[in-house]
């Protein structure tokens, strides 16, 4: 194949799975947004939301690691598994618009969680193994760009749009539809021309020992868990929030859809910029930006020019989930096992970042009666992600003092297996 149709399906694929990845993050935390109208009419307080974001995150975790080691086990041929991840999380979403009461919107929320949970691992992976090493960086971070763009700057105006001319509970089989699309381009575009079944690398069960084996890997694990956790939990009150402090809806509208855009830029420029500089410089950045954004939302809540202008710190922000969760753990395991690298950051990340993080941030505004409280918390979390930059090893092959063919065996998402 020539250089020039690689590069087109490489793009095509990227352009693909930027739109799959933003319809599961517009599923799962379209609902945030609607949160002010589904809490006043099912009665629910504010650990009780954040019990319904938490509970995906579980069974999104673990519905992750086990696909994505299945995945692996298969030689990360993922086409159908991710279609129909797709399908089923879409009808789960759908499902939502008939739940009378909280049980059964907690229900169908692990149901979604379990669904959604193999997309995104194997979706990067699918994208990491595509990908040149020099390029690696910006298509993964293209890739969290379409969650964020969608998940989040689009989002607030799909849902509460929805909402406001149809009800919140039409929202949810409307925006369930997008899913079913996205599937089907998945199914007649993606190609999968690895390796035949009998060359392909085969991964034993004492393989996966080297998803660990770097340092890289248990540092990121910690990176991801206070990452996740601190966006999830700001992006579950974030919009009450802006609710509480006065601003009407279509100003909250304003706001959380600028934000959204700037930080899917930044989820592009940043790990782009990594590509040249290093992953270890560009992290740090990013982890300080991150903080910085909860920070500027209570200063500034009630300025909107001023928050609208502090929130460039975005674009730097925007690259911290893409760089801990992905291309660093990504490019310190063998390349057939990025999927499970993948997944084990999300696990350990959803699972004890993305279940405590909005619970303890609305166990804090509860007890506080301030949801600023929540948010400050949001904005010290990242000074561990910080940390967690300065004693990661450098992975990206350009700034590195090594290519990857001089690298250890397990230093670069090129190894082979053992």
């Amino acid at each position: 194949m020539s250089a020039i149709r690689r590069a087109q399906r490489q793009n095509t694929l990227v352009l693909i799975m930027f739109f799959a990845a933003g319809i599961v993050f517009l599923d799962r935390f379209g609902i945030t947004f609607l949160f002010p109208q589904i809490g006043d009419e099912l009665h629910l307080s504010n650990s009780r939301l954040g019990s319904l974001v938490s509970v995906t995150a579980v069974a999104w975790a673990i519905s992750s690691l086990i696909f994505s080691v299945v995945s692996d086990r298969l030689g990360g041929r993922t086409k159908w598994m991710i279609v129909a991840s797709l399908v089923l999380f879409s009808c789960a979403v759908g499902l939502i618009a008939l739940a009378p009461n909280y049980e059964t919107m907690l229900l169908l929320r692990a149901l979604i969680g379990f669904c959604e949970g193999p997309a995104l691992p194997l979706i990067q992976g699918a994208v990491a193994r595509s990908s040149s090493p020099e390029r690696r960086g910006r298509d993964m971070g293209v890739v969290i760009a379409g969650t964020l763009l969608i998940g989040s700057a689009l989002a607030p105006g799909i849902m509460i749009g929805l909402a406001t001319a149809l009800g919140w509970r039409l929202a949810f089989p409307l925006v369930a539809v997008p899913g079913i699309a996205v599937a089907v381009l998945v199914a007649v575009f993606m190609r999968e021309d690895g390796p035949s079944d009998a060359d392909a690398p085969r991964v034993r069960a004492r393989d996966f020992r080297l998803v660990l084996a770097d340092r890289n890997v248990p540092l990121t694990l910690l990176g991801s868990t206070v990452c996740i956790g601190s966006s999830i939990g700001f992006g579950t009150f974030a919009p009450a929030y802006l609710h509480d402090e006065g601003l009407s809806r279509g100003t909250a509208t304003l706001v959380l859809t600028a934000y959204g855009c700037v930080i899917a830029l930044g989820s592009v420029v940043a790990p782009a910029v990594s590509d040249r500089v290093g992953r270890r410089p560009a992290l740090f950045a990013a982890a300080v930006a991150s903080g910085l954004v909860p920070v500027f939302f209570v200063l500034f809540a009630h300025s909107v020019p001023l928050l609208l202008v502090s929130l460039v710190v975005g674009l730097v922000a925007g690259g911290s989930l893409t760089l801990v969760t992905y291309v660093v753990p990504g490019e310190s395991v063998p390349r057939e096992l990025m999927a499970t690298a993948f997944a084990l950051q999300i696990a350990v990340g959803e699972t004890v970042g993305g279940a405590l993080g909005p619970q303890i941030g609305g166990a804090v505004a509860d007890a506080t009666h301030s949801l600023a409280n929540a948010l400050l918390l949001y904005g010290a979390a990242p000074l561990v992600l910080a940390v967690v930059a300065l004693l990661i090893r450098e992975t990206s092959p350009r700034a590195g003092r090594a290519t990857p063919k001089q690298s250890a065996p397990d230093a670069s998402g090129e190894a082979a297996l053992s």
